[in-house]
């Protein structure tokens, strides 16, 4: 269930549908909701998900750059350019990668500076798994695929909620279900910021709070609306709703929960009012690349609103929040080179390099860790000027609290017949080397979660080692 506070506002059908789901709201499961709210301390952390939506293809953001890979790459891609070899600077490592090295995308310069602060880490070789297996396994059937491998769903159910399709509840919920004792107020323990449809931000008590890009809750849907026409039948209805003297004991909860939505408005409308000013995006347009870095960036706009919401912590009363973000338009099929170099690299440089210059400025660099997450990488041969769904991908995690400057799980081999490249259909894709949840769970720790309760929300964690990585 998800409660939207954004400029299409609270959706009172979903809401109760949702609620409907859960088993309504009873007087217990208020009751229960009040009990799990306790004085926040001082200490203040945030996780921020940056899904990268459609399949990122990780071979294209961190390229080999060792002459054997590099060309091994090139020869598998004949449709997609790569940068020229003699552009790319190797990423600095501790972690020893046999020889093989690697380089980020020019068009991703700011992020490259993080990297060489120490300040961001590289996830590599990720993906959704049942338990280690090598190639051999999983070519002599001893060892089973993920359900469903290459499915958009099920690839993106193996990342935010790891069940199957329609799993109804996200890591990043379940882990503020755990913390929410720290919040004074949980309404805002999870919140997603612009278009965004995900489970991640669910868990069994705690629900999504949705809100506009440009932080504004200006509009609650059905509750300021004409019914049959009429502002004033809506207005009376609300009213009806919201009174204390309903009869019934769902209508008194109804009642109540009507009263909290309508408090939860004016609550984050305030915090959006009081930080309007806050980290405005840059408007020089003398700037390289301006229009699709600033002036078109979706992305940047909604970490802004992130920040926004950060700042006004102490209103909205929460010391553990997760935030949610979509960013669209990595399911490149076709005409990757325009979409990811001239578009999508460009906003993402421009966008995780604001937030991190934009936390560190608020102080609070080493409590906030943005990272972000995807179904799958994508093939590893081009199909044309694009590729395919694919298995294994990598992901970035940013923030003052990161181990960064290294690259965590093992670059691959890029020789087609190798043992880091499995067939899956007519598609070669990387076999992963670290599970989804080895990366989440470590992620999930460094918010507070007891190493005790992690195994109830990455289920198959006991079967990696180590069952957490270095890089928080």
């Amino acid at each position: 269930m998800s409660i939207d506070l954004s400029a299409t506002g609270i959706n009172r059908r979903h809401f109760l549908g949702g609620a409907a789901l859960a088993g309504g709201f009873s007087p217990l499961a208020l009751q229960m909701a009040a009990s799990n709210a306790s004085a926040a301390g001082n200490d203040y952390k945030a996780l921020v998900c940056l899904y990268l939506d459609g399949g990122f293809d990780h071979l294209h953001a961190i390229l080999p750059s060792d002459p054997t890979n590099y060309e091994a790459l090139r020869a598998l891609r004949p449709g997609i350019s790569l940068p020229n070899r003699a552009n790319l600077r190797s990423l600095a490592t501790r972690s020893p990668q046999g020889g093989r090295t690697a380089a980020l995308h020019p068009m991703l310069p700011r992020m490259r500076q993080i990297y060489d602060q120490g300040k961001m880490a590289i996830v590599y070789g990720h993906g959704g798994m049942n338990a280690p297996a090598t190639k051999n396994e999983y070519t002599n059937g001893s060892a089973r695929l993920p359900s469903a491998a290459g499915s958009h769903n099920n690839g993106d159910a193996q990342i935010h909620t790891f069940g199957d399709d329609g799993t109804r509840y996200g890591w990043g919920g379940l882990a503020m279900d755990v913390l929410g004792s720290m919040n004074q107020d949980n309404l805002f323990a999870s919140m997603g910021v612009g278009p965004l449809n995900n489970a991640f931000s669910t868990g069994r008590t705690i629900d999504l709070i949705k809100a506009d890009i440009n932080g504004q809750a200006s509009n609650i849907a059905g509750l300021g609306a004409p019914v049959f026409g009429s502002t004033v039948a809506a207005a009376e209805l609300n009213a009806l709703m919201q009174r204390q003297g309903l009869s019934t004991a769902m209508g008194q909860d109804y009642a109540q929960v009507n009263r909290r939505i309508m408090e939860s408005y004016r609550q984050l409308n305030d915090a959006f009012n009081a930080t309007r000013n806050l980290a405005p995006l840059p408007t020089n347009t003398s700037l390289p690349n301006f229009r699709t870095a600033w002036a078109d960036n979706d992305i940047a706009a909604a970490l802004r609103t992130v920040a926004r919401c950060i700042s006004a912590r102490n209103v909205l009363r929460v010391n553990r929040q997760v935030f949610f973000i979509n960013m669209r338009n990595f399911d490149t099929h076709g005409n990757q080179v325009a979409d990811l170099d001239g578009r999508n690299f460009i906003r993402m440089d421009a966008a995780i390099g604001y937030f991190y210059d934009t936390m560190a400025a608020m102080g609070l660099g080493n409590n906030v860790t943005l990272f972000t997450t995807s179904e799958f990488g994508r093939s590893i041969r081009s199909n044309g000027s694009g590729t395919d769904h694919g298995w294994g991908g990598a992901s970035f995690v940013v923030g003052g609290a990161v181990n960064g400057g290294d690259i965590y799980g093992s670059l691959m081999d890029m020789a087609i017949n190798g043992n880091d490249i499995l067939n899956i259909g007519n598609s070669p894709a990387a076999i992963p080397t670290v599970s989804n949840q080895q990366y989440c769970a470590t992620l999930a720790s460094w918010l507070g979660v007891p190493d005790s309760v992690l195994p109830d929300i990455f289920p198959n964690l006991n079967r990696f080692s180590p069952s957490k990585l270095a890089f928080l």
